[in-house]
């Protein structure tokens, strides 16, 4: 043994044979030592170094000394020396290193050298020598069997190394089933080298090691490991006197070893990621898990322990809990501080490792199908622990024990450290954080067996909640005794840790047990009020710190945490407030009790949100403008979208009593708006915005995000509906809560009308002003976007039987129509005097557009609003005026058109941006929609008819030669065109929408041929191809058959002159990993996506159908010539996918759509393709059937197995196999090697499988000899006879003869392919699959 240790430096030092060096300077030797031990770790260390040098380490420094000093019957030897930094790396790096290279040549090794290797790690792991400390010998204390533990401790990265390297091979033997040379002694080869250190071990430097032997050697193990925990609690009734205290804290530090090996044994068969390699197939990952967690009556099975290691990890941790549990009460009884117990930091290391496995024996997850080693289900195991626990009813007497809840809580506040700042506050705060982890598992769990019944659920919920609240309340106590801790000191820390934990075991209580659980309990109104009390706490000592900091909010400290516990808080309203059980009714006066008690007790906490919130966002715009500051746009985003997330939450904790709620709106405006009205008043006298200035308006702008989420939902996607819980509030019959409520609605309506009114027209005479805040009106519009189409009008079927209340109030054309006109009339000033400024533009558009679609009623009020009015006026006359139109073409415009149009209306109108234009005409369209409405129809008429005749003027100049394409007047007049007319284009929701095709069909061969003149703009091509594109998509459903024709025939000609000059010789970039700059990129390719989005949506079978239909008029248009252009775009595209471009997700996705679609529907029409494109579309499909996007690869995989039996049919691609003739050993090759042998097959199953029967169908002798090629790799001979069992049940000649067959025969075999296709997998990753 002696050498050993220089010799492994040596190794470790000198680079490995054959290793090449990374590129650049000359390696460190650092780089040097990791390369070579990982070639002596995969070398399989034949002269045993990482386990000699461990021992020789171990032996020089005299951890091994006092066995051999009493063997010798010498006196007491000398204590062990501790090791060196460089030592202590050395012996991870063995121990790691033994854990290899063991795991991997596990065969190779002598059964009783495995098991004394794996004793001696665990013992050096948990502390335990034969002789250790003389003194400790000499007491006798504690019923060891003659063993005791060191006095100097090793360093506990190298414990846990020993440790987790025990765990591992404990979990390798765990069953023998993998191997039958394990339990047969005879079947190894004798190594006498192994001989001779399992001799070494156990007869000269640890005679007295713990053994574990035979076939129940795991209850042995339990039973070490029980006596170790119960050490530390035996004959300890009293405190230890000074000559007891260090052998106590000896058995306290195994006893906490012991715990920390069951965590690292339960983290080896749950499968985390700090689990070893075992180089062993999932099958037995799977089994150790199972057994593991229900042990086994199997006698076929051979494993270590029968009965659940599961269970007996639990007892083993929770009969130790109960034992410290009862220590430190006993201490606490003569000692409100705890005693002597709390100040033991051995003691606090022994409780932290005990709940810590605990922890991980609850967060099991059951059942080998939910566990890490089942790829088929999905999941994995992200965090430590899942959001509910569902243990199995086995468990129940262990933990539904209300008496032991009771006294973990008390034990919890002993230990907590509170406001003191003791020496040992680190060790105290980690108890006491996994305590509170443990308390939260405990709070999940929900349901199942473990309750008897819904009574016993909500006792247990009762006890949990009771001792939350105790320890908040003593919190708050606190606070409000003593003020709040500095921040950053350590007691502040963990308060902050505690506080989180606390609101979100609060949280979790409430998503588990409900409200309708909950609010019977004695304690609920205790917990709303904790939860309100909290909240306000919280809020208030955030915005403290904010003035602290003069809204500096890189200074702040302290309010990361506050907001996680805020967020958790209103998680908990949240959760109550849109209970089921509340919101439908159905919990009769116990529901109607339960909101009443939020109403008085939780909603209070939403005045305080609203200031705190308001105030602090104020505070750090003055800071801003003062500094001259600027966030990034990444940041603000996710500011504002964090924002949005909480103000949603928020505004469930107002509803819960709007009309206080309403109140409180109403108070803060009024503070506000005669300040914010006199800061608009001041519009025009110059100067810069001071931060007092910004101050406000960011106030006002909160003030509105508070306002608009309180009062409405988003109703994106969805019908806009007034929220529930107004309409309550609001409900006739509740006395003059229902009319105030409705008062205060519309006083706040009225005053911010009076505000936007005040903003805008000062806009019009003073636009650049400063102090008129673009974001302050976009904000403006959006509430108005919310609010007018769920309150103006609400005629849904809902509704119906009520009258009054909210719904009075904006329910007739008399009170509705000064709204809607209200409403046009600051969209109209904003596009006329703040045209450049895109927010406001596209809020203006959107509130127009969102009153447009609520129905005929508002569509007629808006018609009779004068601002309306003038807006289409304005279209009208600027449909032809490009930016840069001079003086007398504005004039003849107007003079054309007549009306009252100011001139400077028409000037500002002129300024917005065409995209813009195209937008405000979408809406125009859809407001003016009402077929029966005559002056709609005027209206309809005119808008159109504005964009048709200056195209029209355009196309005649052009094909007459009159204008030169090249003229920028020219250019700029046809983007315009286009643009218009693709804002028609997305007008689909309108009323009537068949009018848009009869309109759109023929300027379509116009739009087409403007390719021909602007073919290398890539700007104007890009357009171009998206109103085809959004035309197709939106009316292919209305088309006729002639305007399908016409269609099909401009979509022609389109690609064709795009493919010339945008898909030849086009170079694709490679993608940057910046994410602005791939956001770039991503706008560069946007005109491919447009022409493959096209493609697909004129390939739709629907179109294809009506395409084909004769009439009497004409003979339609055969499918051949439809798919002609289809795949004539294709083969345009198919030399830019590279995969390069493939990369661009968005782009990937709609490319594999339109191939895997025209593969299957026209496989004949691809294998006709040229080889090379051939070539480029098979290469593609191979590329995307290992692709992580699920869509992507049952595309490219529908579109191999489409190939395959197309050939399998009519032998097509004979041609392209002469020239290549592995095409389908390739694909079938390819498929079984990167899809069905990888853990990506379960979310593309079904189609690796029908892709797989017909290329194993074109020839049966070929596919045969891939699989054996494929099983000569596997090495093992097991393997190769199993996988060539799998393959042999899977490809049936009677089912291979009917692949081609179609009806019922081709069905049947289909499904029983896809049945044996799945068993297949399962059976073949089980054994391939290796971890």
């Amino acid at each position: 043994m002696e050498g050993s240790t220089q010799e492994l430096r040596q190794v470790l030092s000198t680079p490995p044979p054959n290793w090449q060096p990374p590129p650049g300077p000359p390696p460190n030797p650092i780089t040097i030592l990791h390369a070579s031990l990982e070639h002596l770790r995969n070398t399989g260390d034949e002269h045993y170094l990482f386990l000699r040098t461990l021992l020789e380490v171990l032996n020089v420094r005299g951890f091994f000394r006092a066995s051999s000093s009493n063997n010798n019957g010498s006196s007491s030897p000398p204590p062990a020396a501790a090791l060196s930094m460089e030592e202590e790396q050395l012996l991870f790096h063995c121990a790691t290193g033994l854990r290899h290279v063991v795991l991997f040549r596990w065969e190779s090794f002598q059964p009783s050298f495995r098991c004394c290797v794996r004793d001696l790690l665990l013992a050096i792991g948990l502390g335990v020598t034969d002789g250790g400390v003389v003194a400790a010998k000499n007491n006798n204390n504690g019923s060891n069997g003659g063993n005791s533990t060191m006095m100097h401790y090793l360093p506990r990265t190298v414990t846990m190394a020993c440790l987790s390297c025990a765990s591992s091979f404990w979990k390798r033997g765990w069953t023998a089933q993998q191997s039958s040379s394990s339990n047969d002694p005879a079947a190894v080869q004798k190594d006498d080298q192994q001989s001779y250190l399992e001799s070494l071990i156990t007869n000269n430097l640890w005679p007295g090691m713990q053994r574990f032997h035979g076939e129940v050697e795991a209850q042995e193990l339990f039973g070490y490991l029980n006596s170790r925990l119960a050490s530390p609690f035996e004959q300890q009734q009293q405190p230890p006197t000074s000559t007891e205290q260090p052998q106590l804290q000896q058995r306290q530090y195994t006893a906490a070893m012991s715990a920390s090996f069951l965590s690292l044994l339960v983290g080896e068969f749950t499968g985390g990621n700090s689990s070893a390699r075992y180089n062993l197939p999932v099958e037995f990952h799977r089994l150790c898990h199972h057994l593991f967690e229900s042990g086994s009556d199997d006698g076929a099975v051979s494993v270590n322990c029968k009965k659940s290691g599961l269970d007996a990890t639990l007892n083993l941790s929770m009969t130790a809990l109960s034992s410290l549990v009862g220590y430190i009460l006993n201490n606490t009884a003569s000692s409100p501080t705890g005693g002597s117990a709390v100040q033991d930091e051995s003691l606090l290391e022994l409780g932290s490792c005990v709940i810590d496995v605990t922890c991980d024996v609850l967060s099991w997850e059951f059942g080998a199908g939910a566990s890490k080693w089942d790829f088929s289900s999905g999941s994995s195991r992200k965090n430590n622990h899942s959001v509910l626990l569902r243990p199995p009813q086995r468990w129940r007497e262990v933990l539904i024990n209300p008496e032991f809840l009771g006294a973990m809580f008390n034990v919890y506040t002993a230990v907590r450290v509170g406001r003191t700042s003791a020496s040992n506050a680190g060790k105290r705060g980690r108890m006491a954080h996994l305590l509170r982890q443990l308390l939260l598992l405990l709070s999940s769990i929900s349901g199942g067996p473990i309750f008897s019944d819904e009574n016993e659920r909500g006792a247990y919920a009762g006890f949990l909640l009771d001792g939350c609240l105790n320890v908040l309340e003593s919190i708050l106590n606190e606070q409000q005794q003593h003020g709040q801790l500095p921040e950053g000191s350590v007691a502040s820390d963990l308060l902050s840790a505690e506080i989180v934990d606390l609101v979100t075991i609060l949280s979790r209580l409430t998503t588990n047990f409900r409200i309708q659980i909950l609010s019977q309990l004695p304690s609920f109104p205790r917990f709303l009020a904790a939860l309100c009390t909290m909240g306000r706490w919280l809020l208030e000592s955030s915005l403290s710190e904010c003035q602290r900091v003069e809204g500096d909010v890189e200074s702040l400290e302290g309010v990361e945490w506050k907001n996680d516990a805020i967020a958790q808080i209103l998680q908990c309203s949240d959760a109550m407030a849109d209970d089921y059980w509340l919101a439908s009714g159905s919990g009769g006066q116990e529901a109607v009790k339960a909101s009443q008690a939020l109403a008085s007790m939780l909603a209070p906490l939403y005045g305080p949100y609203c200031t705190c919130r308001i105030r602090m966002a104020c505070l750090e715009e003055h800071y801003m403008a003062r500094e001259g500051a600027e966030l990034d746009e990444i940041r603000e985003e996710i500011s504002a979208f964090g924002l949005e997330e909480e103000m949603a939450s928020a505004a469930s904790l107002g509803r819960l009593n709007v009309l206080e709620s309403m109140k409180i709106m109403l108070g803060m405006l009024q503070q506000c708006m005669p300040r914010l009205m006199s800061l608009f008043e001041g519009a025009g006298l110059g100067g810069e915005i001071t931060p007092d200035m910004a101050a406000l308006l960011e106030e006002a702008r909160m003030l509105l995000l508070c306002a608009g989420h309180l009062l409405t939902d988003d109703c994106a996607g969805e019908t806009p509906a007034i929220p529930e819980s107004v309409i309550q509030a609001c409900q006739p019959g509740r006395g003059l809560d229902d009319v105030s409520c409705t008062a205060s609605i519309a006083a706040l309506l009225e005053m911010l009308k009076s505000v936007a009114e005040a903003q805008v027209m000062k806009v019009v005479t003073y636009p650049a002003d400063p102090r008129l805040s673009p974001l302050l009106a976009k904000t403006l519009l959006w509430f108005f976007r919310r609010w007018g189409p769920s309150y103006i009008l609400p005629n849904s079927d809902e509704y119906r039987e009520n009258t009054g209340g909210i719904f009075g109030a904006y329910s007739t054309a008399e009170t509705a129509q000064p709204l809607i006109s209200f409403c046009t009339t600051l969209c109209l000033l904003y596009f006329c005097h703040w045209p450049q400024e895109k927010e406001v533009q596209d809020e203006s558009t959107s509130l127009l557009l969102s009153l447009g679609k609520k129905g005929a009623f508002v569509r007629e009020l808006m018609l009779n609003s004068p601002s309306f009015q003038k807006t289409a006026a304005l279209h009208s006359v600027c449909a032809s005026l490009r930016h840069n139109a001079s003086p007398p073409e504005i004039s003849a415009a107007m003079a054309a058109i007549g009306g009252d149009l100011s001139i400077d209306f028409v000037r500002g109108y002129q300024r917005v941006p065409y995209a813009d234009r195209a937008r405000i005409l979408t809406c125009l369209v859809v407001a003016c929609s009402d077929m029966q409405n005559e002056k709609a129809n005027a209206m309809l008429n005119g808008c159109l008819k504005a964009v048709e005749a200056p195209f029209s003027t355009l196309i005649t100049a052009l094909g007459n030669k009159q204008a030169s394409s090249k003229d920028i007047n020219v250019q700029e007049s046809a983007c315009l065109s286009i643009l218009l007319y693709g804002g028609i284009v997305l007008a689909s929701e309108m009323s009537e929408p068949e009018r848009i095709p009869h309109f759109i069909t023929p300027s379509l061969p116009h739009l087409s041929g403007l390719m021909t003149f602007y073919a290398e703009d890539l700007t104007i091509c890009e357009s171009l191809l998206k109103i085809f594109r959004d035309y197709a998509e939106q009316y292919i459903n209305m088309m006729t058959r002639d305007q399908s024709i016409d269609l099909f025939t401009a979509s022609a000609s389109l690609l064709k002159h795009y493919s010339e000059h945008h898909c030849q010789n086009r170079v694709v970039q490679k993608r940057s990993k910046d994410v602005e700059e791939e956001f770039d990129e991503d706008q560069k390719y946007n005109d491919v996506l447009c022409a493959i989005q096209l493609l697909i949506h004129l390939g739709t079978k629907d179109f294809t159908n009506l395409c084909n239909t004769a009439t009497s008029s004409s003979k339609g248009v055969e499918t051949g010539q439809i798919t002609d252009v289809i795949f004539f775009g294709l083969q345009q595209i198919l030399p830019l996918m590279t995969q390069g471009l493939l990369q661009y997700p968005t782009l990937c996705q709609h490319y594999f759509s339109l191939v895997g679609f025209m593969v299957e529907t026209y496989p004949e029409r691809l294998c006709a393709l040229p080889f090379d494109l051939f070539n480029s579309l098979l290469d593609s499909l191979l590329f995307g059937m290992s692709h992580s996007d699920p869509l992507v690869s049952k595309s490219s995989l529908q579109g191999l197995a489409s190939l395959a039996k197309e050939h399998l049919k009519t032998g097509v691609l004979a041609t392209h196999l002469s020239t290549k003739n592995d095409i389908f050993s390739n694909c079938t090759f390819r498929l079984i090697q990167e899809v069905v042998f990888q853990p990506i097959i379960w979310d593309r199953l079904e189609s690796a499988g029908m892709a797989l029967l017909p290329l194993a169908a074109i020839d049966v002798q070929q596919f045969i000899g891939l699989v054996n090629a494929i099983s000569q790799q596997l090495g093992s001979e097991d393997k190769k006879h199993r996988l060539h069992t799998a393959f042999e049940q899977l490809i049936k000649p009677e089912m291979l003869a009917k692949v081609g067959a179609e009806g019922r025969e081709g069905r049947i075999v289909r499904v029983q392919f896809k049945k044996d296709f799945d068993m297949f997998v399962r059976d073949v990753q089980s054994f391939l699959v290796m971890k």
